[in-house]
């Protein structure tokens, strides 16, 4: 299968799946990266933004107003 392929499936097969044992994740390559590994993944991923000590010092609560009728 290639990576752009997109496979769409109703809840009740990925239920059947999931009981079955069925899956496509590499679980055993998963669990045998290092945290290294785990950092440099999200170091090199251009949509990740490390939740680091100075941003948890920017950051700041915001909470949903409430809605308003359409």
């Amino acid at each position: 299968m290639s990576e752009n392929d997109t496979v769409v499936r109703s809840l009740e097969d990925l239920v059947r799946r999931r009981e079955a044992g069925i899956t496509t994740s590499d679980w055993e390559r998963v669990d045998a990266l290092t945290d290294e590994e785990i950092d440099e993944a999200i170091d090199e991923d251009p949509d990740t933004e490390a939740l680091t000590d100075d941003w948890f010092r920017r950051a700041r609560l915001v909470l949903p107003g409430d809605k308003e009728p359409a």
